[in-house]
């Protein structure tokens, strides 16, 4: 299932001015935000288009499966027989990725939508999606696996090393998924976090580390409400996040049974619940 090797950042010409130097010409390294056409194909050889997703080209297979995934359309990596971007023709086609599910799977439009764009001050409406989450999940997260607070404090760190693209723009998010020891098991970057986090998933999803207890879920900027969302619906335990969390993110946390801590910078975090699984 190889990944497509689009370019993730262009050239653009700039005038950069500073108030020392004035004005000077220069070439900068812009994020690319392009549309990705997420579709299914059934065992009768037909497709079907599930979403059209802006996003950074990196990772595209990872994020058509976690986006799938978090979405509920498909359950495990089972349902994947294989992942393309031909056509019915056999023409190789540009963001577009074609996910070739199993029988059973099933994705119907009329009752299709994005399930948690919540009102951020709708009380109601937030304790009926955490409900959601439980009943697409199946399950709350029963991990009593550790982490020491030094190893937690090297994730913002450690990802940080890896993300290529940032390191040419400065401009896009950024989740990685650890074990409890430090172990970095993969790094997705996108102009949209939440889409970082799906590539992760999906490759979770792909290399059977589903609802695993030792993971840690890293990610650059705040952790709002679809990130817990979509790390409780893949199993992760620990959710770190470099910023600020969320009212309805601290409340999902503390819902499923996750370890939510922000503000991980330096050598110090807050943690907002279940503490247990920090060693301190």
């Amino acid at each position: 299932m190889k990944d497509s090797k689009t370019k993730s950042f262009h050239f653009f010409d700039t005038v950069r001015y500073n108030t020392e130097a004035g004005t000077e010409n220069f070439q900068d390294r812009i994020t690319v935000e392009e549309p990705l056409e997420v579709k299914i194909r059934y065992t009768d050889g037909s497709d079907k288009t599930v979403s059209v997703i802006m996003r950074t080209p990196s990772l595209d297979n990872y994020l058509a499966v976690g986006f799938l995934y978090s979405e509920g359309i498909i359950k495990n990596k089972n349902q994947v027989m294989s992942i393309s971007n031909i056509d019915q023709e056999g023409t190789a086609l540009e963001n577009i990725v074609i996910v070739h599910v199993t029988e059973g799977v099933h994705f119907d439009l009329s009752d299709y939508g994005r399930n948690f764009a919540i009102n951020s001050s709708c009380g109601v409406c937030g304790k009926s999606s955490i409900n959601d989450i439980f009943v697409r999940s199946g399950k709350l997260i029963r991990s009593t696996s550790k982490i020491d607070a030094g190893t937690l404090l090297k994730l913002p760190d450690l990802m940080r090393r890896q993300q290529r693209i940032f390191g040419e723009t400065g401009g896009i998010h950024a989740a990685g998924l650890f074990d409890n020891k430090g172990n970095l098991k993969v790094v997705a970057e996108d102009i949209g976090r939440h889409n970082a986090v799906d590539k992760v998933i999906g490759y979770m999803v792909l290399n059977d580390l589903l609802f695993q207890d030792d993971l840690v879920l890293q990610v650059s900027g705040r952790a709002g409400f679809e990130i817990l969302q979509k790390a409780a619906m893949a199993g992760i335990p620990v959710v770190s996040s470099v910023s600020a969390p969320s009212t309805l993110a601290i409340n999902t946390a503390e819902s499923m049974n996750m370890t939510l801590v922000c503000f991980v910078r330096g050598d110090r975090f807050n943690i907002y619940t279940n503490p247990s699984r920090i060693r301190t």
